[in-house]
């Protein structure tokens, strides 16, 4: 009969086997655990104390400090730019050093929630008691989120500015809308790292990037010798700076994830949103190259809890353009840059009071039909997102270069539309139609307005901006 002690060692040998390190291609690697498996182990209890103690330093520039890396992650964060993978990456793998600095514990890797498998935040995380918990979170499940788009075998290209880029379809869907639903802190680039479930977040937004380079199937990383990888990454004044090439591959950083395969099924569906709830019409417009204006001089687009489609009438002279791009993009031979001689643009965005708590977003659309995702996929439309992370990210980058905001105030966000327009090849050009679909959390905000926009306009170039 096995004896209690010999029980609880071999429980104890069973539940560290995922934090053993693995042998790969010659060098030996640390394992980042799933954070179901590490909650049960001792680890879990050394993570909680190394979090308390650095939540209690008070010296914002020791690295030693929760504040230290907040302020990284504000000044030096690429966000709807190139490097917004690679940046992070660095940026998790230097967090884990201090960590484990801190914790005294050279065993100490962080975890990742594959919200994937479960999209509910981990109880430990609403745990009052918890240095885990914050209080201004608005929800905790990220179903809404999720998206299996940056994982089709049409995404093979990795960096923004390519079509069919994994770097972009993984910001704009599930990284932007999980920070969004999750609201509070999460909602805003400039403070999100507050939250114990950014970094989390992070492990596993670079756990699919492990897992897409891992799948092959014509998936594509630049080589190490690309020009893209020249120059450094920044994290603050006290860590020395780090070459882009050491954020290639997560294994070059000594490293690998308990699972690193791909989503292939989504947690149950929401219910069916209905995108009609307002449509406004667009006014001609003043503005060169634009097919359609705002809603008409000093009017905002007001976005709250309904969704609302804004439809843009074509002339003549505006539906010939438009023919003429599309058989542009259609006689493409490599698509291998984006196209952006067809884009909505959105100016003097801003959040109210209400939207900048978080715990909703909207989907963007072109001509999307009453029976989307029947018949095709939803990223066959999918212009991209709108939310609080997105407009803070915005603010955030411009106050990074130092840009002055536009007259009266708000970011401009665009949408590039000619491949999705392209790909629906409507019959019919006498009029646009971009939807603006809510998604809220499971904690919705009130009723009320979350954004607006002054201008709102399509816009159409040979030469693209």
């Amino acid at each position: 009969m096995i004896s209690r002690r010999r029980f609880l060692q071999s429980s104890l040998t069973a539940a560290l086997v995922p934090f053993l390190p693995r042998v790969a291609f010659g060098a030996t690697l640390k394992v980042r655990p799933n954070w179901n498996t590490f909650c049960t182990t001792p680890l879990f209890q050394v993570y909680l104390n190394a979090i308390s103690l650095m939540k209690a330093n008070t010296n914002a520039a020791d690295p030693a400090s929760w504040t230290y890396w907040v302020n990284v992650h504000k000044n030096y964060c690429p966000h709807s730019v190139a490097y917004f993978l690679a940046w992070h990456r660095g940026l998790l793998y230097r967090f884990e050093t201090q960590l484990r600095k801190v914790a005294g514990n050279s065993a100490l890797m962080l975890p990742y929630w594959d919200y994937y498998a479960n999209p509910v935040m981990p109880a430990e995380f609403t745990d009052t008691t918890s240095p885990l918990y914050i209080a201004n979170r608005t929800g905790t499940d990220v179903s809404h989120a999720l998206s299996l788009d940056p994982f089709a075998d049409t995404v093979v290209n990795f960096q923004r500015g390519l079509t069919n880029a994994f770097e972009t379809t993984l910001e704009s869907l599930p990284h932007n809308p999980v920070h969004n639903l999750i609201g509070g802190s999460m909602s805003s680039v400039t403070v999100s790292p507050r939250d114990p479930i950014f970094w989390l977040h992070h492990a596993n937004i670079d756990r699919l990037w492990a897992a897409w380079c891992a799948a092959g199937n014509g998936r594509t990383m630049p080589v190490k010798t690309d020009p893209y990888w020249s120059g450094s990454f920044i994290y603050g004044p006290a860590q020395a700076t780090m070459a882009r090439t050491w954020a290639i591959s997560e294994t070059g950083l000594g490293y690998q994830y308990e699972d690193q395969t791909m989503p292939t099924t989504l947690p149950p569906p929401p219910p069916p949103s209905q995108p009609a709830a307002v449509t406004l019409q667009a006014l001609s417009s003043t503005v060169p190259g634009a097919l359609a204006m705002s809603l008409g001089s000093g009017q905002d687009l007001a976005l709250d809890e309904r969704s609302v489609s804004v439809v843009v009438p074509l002339t003549d002279a505006d539906r010939n353009q438009v023919r003429s791009l599309l058989l542009k993009q259609a006689a493409r031979k490599v698509q291998a840059s984006v196209d952006n001689s067809l884009r909505v643009v959105l100016d003097g965005v801003r959040l109210t009071g209400l939207g900048n708590k978080g715990g909703y977003f909207y989907k963007l659309y072109i001509n999307l039909p009453s029976g989307a995702g029947a018949s095709q996929p939803e990223a066959t439309y999918l212009l991209g997102t709108l939310g609080s992370f997105e407009i803070t990210g915005m603010l955030n980058h411009a106050g990074m270069k130092g840009m002055a905001m536009p007259t009266g105030g708000g970011v401009q966000l665009v949408y590039p539309m000619t491949d999705a327009l392209a790909k629906i090849a409507p019959a019919s050009l006498d009029k646009l139609t971009i939807t603006f679909v809510r998604v809220d959390g499971n904690h919705p905000a009130k009723k009320g307005t979350v954004i607006t926009i002054k201008e709102f306009r399509v816009e159409a170039s040979d030469t693209a901006p």
